[in-house]
């Protein structure tokens, strides 16, 4: 947003309303020539050029000063495309053909180039957060589960690290009536976990798949989940190993009262989705701010000052996602709390 300029440029508003035209025409002087020769791209030409705009039949001819840019290097005598009004010369003229000025004449934000980084960016930036949160959470709802899941009764023994190859992974300890532990793979630590989860007696269901069967050498995880009886429930994934030892002591699903359904709807419970409770005034001061620049940038502020709101919000925006991501969790502030009240200075 800070690329683009809200208009289009005044002089170019002002030979639009007085009626544009393209035109090439002869240049009279040439001054402060600038040889560009960049990495990648076509090498070109910046200058400052003196042209002679020809007026409507029956007014003199009128000079301007342009800044056109070319591949070659400008001389006295050689023609350049610029937009000028015929019918008023002394507006001036602009560098220029339909291709270089064709965004500030219709009045884009941007030139074509940056619509296009700008919109493939804003694409990318939403496919890469779908494949973030498929990838950690997953998409499906906790109602779809095929035919072949199964339930086991057990009790939730608490966070651990389960060991699996080279890489240690976050997991819910799980222990079955027959004394058997599973451990489902999420991504929830022991901080983000309510003490009246540990030792509570709930469902855990997981899809037993054709990979997770007699096949020892398959290394699919199996998507589990720990359903409660209180109603709510939490995704994870089983490792294959587990789902094979939980399969031989589980029921169907439609067969558990995991299954069955109530009139109180399912929840899915998130337990690191109360940090809206929890953030500081700094940080909402800064959400504010951040807003407030992504506002101002639809107004028309130009120049240094679209420049400045623009890198004022970005800023801001930044600041407030490390302050977010690298604070402590809810439950250890209300710990530290606790704490406080308990042992005051």
């Amino acid at each position: 947003m800070a690329l683009g300029t809200p208009q289009r440029p005044e002089p170019v508003q002002r030979i639009v309303d007085a009626g544009a035209h393209f035109t090439h025409v002869q240049v009279e002087k040439v001054s402060e020539v600038k040889f560009h020769d960049p990495s990648h791209g076509h090498s070109y030409y910046d200058s400052t050029a003196v042209v002679r705009l020809a007026p409507l039949t029956g007014k003199e001819p009128v000079t301007a000063t342009v800044h056109p840019r070319t591949e070659d290097r400008p001389r006295h005598g050689t023609r350049v495309s610029v937009l000028h009004a015929p019918s008023r010369p002394e507006l001036g003229a602009v560098a220029g053909d339909e291709s270089s000025l064709g965004w500030a004449l219709r009045g884009f934000t941007m030139p074509t180039a940056g619509r296009w980084i700008a919109g493939i960016a804003w694409a990318a930036g939403v496919a890469l957060s779908l494949i973030g949160i498929s990838l950690n959470y997953g998409l499906h709802s906790s109602s779809r589960r095929r035919s072949a899941a199964m339930a086991v009764r057990g009790t939730c023994q608490g966070p651990g690290m389960f060991q699996r190859g080279n890489k240690r992974q976050v997991c819910l300890k799980v222990v079955t009536a027959s004394s058997r532990t599973a451990h489902l793979l999420v991504s929830v630590a022991e901080d983000h976990l309510p003490e009246s989860l540990m030792g509570q007696e709930l469902w855990l269901c997981f899809d037993v798949r054709r990979d997770v069967g007699d096949d020892r050498s398959s290394e699919s995880l199996a998507p589990a989940a720990l359903v409660s009886d209180d109603g709510w429930a939490m995704h994870g994934m089983l490792h294959p190993d587990d789902a094979r030892m939980m399969a031989a002591e589980g029921n169907p699903v439609e067969k558990t009262g995991a299954g069955k359904s109530s009139p109180r709807a399912l929840r899915l419970w998130d337990p690191r989705s109360s940090w809206p409770l929890y953030v500081s005034r700094t940080v909402l001061h800064l959400a504010a701010a951040f807003i407030g620049c992504a506002a101002l940038l639809t107004f028309d502020a130009t120049g240094v000052w679209r420049w400045t709101i623009g890198i004022a919000g970005v800023a801001a925006g930044l600041t407030v996602c490390v302050l977010v991501t690298a604070g402590p969790h809810s439950s250890r502030i209300r710990a530290a709390v606790s704490e406080g009240e308990r042992n005051p200075a």
